[in-house]
């Protein structure tokens, strides 16, 4: 249950960000109806005002994102979910401020409007909230103050490609071939140990090496009489 619920988080943090859009592209086309019903447009600001964002569906959205930062493994895409989320949120709280402005004038009387506002300031503070925290969270992963979950390690098919990869061509070599050998020297044993080229002959001025290998050598050790 809990993996099914890790693997279905992040599309379904897409879906509530997806409904939350679609949330206020609804509340648009319904202030452009009304207005084009000749209703006031100030009263029209008014009816779409609070409905342009669901409260419930903005809890919704932030505690599914958050899943994919903070439940291990974390989601490949959590930081662009983030984004994304963030910015319709932003979008929402604007759109809510305009309209509950627009929607203040359309009040009869001082009361309704003081009791107009006084309501559009708690709606758009929680909205705020909502569409601040997101920022927050992003803004403190991206500078490292926030510690997320670890990633999913790569899948078995990927380990076993990497630990089947031949060694890169700048790693020195620590053997050498017969062929190679034949013929060469070198000043220390430790130097032909290590893989180091050798030399054909040893350069005149230094020390005779403690170490050769030569084709001569190899024929030395063949049976006499061949």
């Amino acid at each position: 249950m809990i993996e099914n619920l890790k693997r279905i988080r992040e599309p379904l943090a897409w879906i509530l960000i997806a409904l939350v859009a679609a949330n206020l592209v609804l509340g648009i086309v319904q202030l452009v109806l009304q207005v084009q019903q000749a209703v006031p447009p100030f009263e029209a600001f008014q009816a779409i005002g609070g409905s342009l964002m669901n409260i419930s569906l903005l809890v919704a959205v932030i505690v599914v994102v958050c899943t994919c930062f903070f439940i291990a493994p974390a989601t490949r895409h959590a930081r662009t979910l983030t984004l994304v989320a963030a910015w319709v949120l932003t979008i929402g709280v604007i759109l809510t401020l305009v309209s509950y402005a627009l929607g203040a004038a359309a009040a009869d009387n001082a009361l309704g409007r003081v009791l107009e506002i006084v309501g559009a300031l708690l709606d758009l503070i929680l909205k705020g909230i909502a569409a601040g925290s997101l920022w927050v969270l992003l803004s403190g992963v991206n500078a490292g103050r926030i510690d997320t979950a670890p990633l999913a390690l790569p899948a078995p098919e990927e380990a076993e490609d990497t630990a089947g990869e031949l060694p890169s061509e700048t790693e020195p070599r620590t053997t050498w071939q017969r062929g190679e050998a034949a013929g060469a020297v070198w000043r220390t044993a430790d130097e032909a140990a290590a893989g180091a080229p050798g030399a054909t002959r040893m350069p005149s001025g230094q020390e005779a090496p403690i170490f050769r290998d030569e084709a001569a050598s190899a024929a030395r050790d063949e049976p006499a009489g061949q």
